[in-house]
């Protein structure tokens, strides 16, 4: 996207407008990223509560403790795989956003991520989707015991 030195006003206000519009859909985005995050951990820990209090009074037998573990396993590979799309859905937007800055007087984005390494070096800047990966994977954690937990009573 290069527009001429020569573009007029208009041009210029349309580019940012759009550039404006197009930055606030990335921030809504990260906004349904957090909230589907925020679903997935009340999700799964409400689940393991319940299936603790269940196992605990007897209620649950360990064909529904399995049941639970396998439910609990297919959630978090579901919720690590949203976190990945999002992550690309976001690093598409941000692409296109640097490209649009070229034409702008400043480049806030791409200042920003130079600023922070592109994400390389750790002790610059840490990725949130780095961190955030690892939360269904711990989660994933207590599903896989007591789906081994339920495989070996069931045997």
């Amino acid at each position: 996207m290069t527009q001429d030195d020569g573009g007029s006003d208009g041009d210029r206000s349309e580019l940012i407008n759009q550039y404006t519009t197009y930055v606030d859909t990335t921030l809504n985005v990260s906004n349904r990223r957090m909230r589907n995050n925020r679903f997935y951990v009340l999700l799964l820990s409400g689940t393991l509560a319940v299936v603790s209090v269940l196992a605990d009074t007897q209620i649950i037998e360990e064909v529904g403790l399995l049941l639970a573990g396998l439910l609990g396993l297919a959630l978090c590979v579901l919720w690590y795989l949203s976190i990945v799309s999002y992550k690309q859905l976001n690093s598409g937007k941000y692409e296109v956003i640097q490209a649009m800055e070229e034409d702008l007087p400043a480049e806030p984005f791409a200042d920003e991520w130079d600023v922070l390494d592109e994400g390389e070096d750790w002790w610059t800047y840490i990725t949130h989707t780095r961190v955030e990966r690892k939360i269904p994977g711990v989660l994933a954690v207590p599903y896989l015991l007591i789906t081994i937990y339920a495989i070996i009573r069931l045997l």
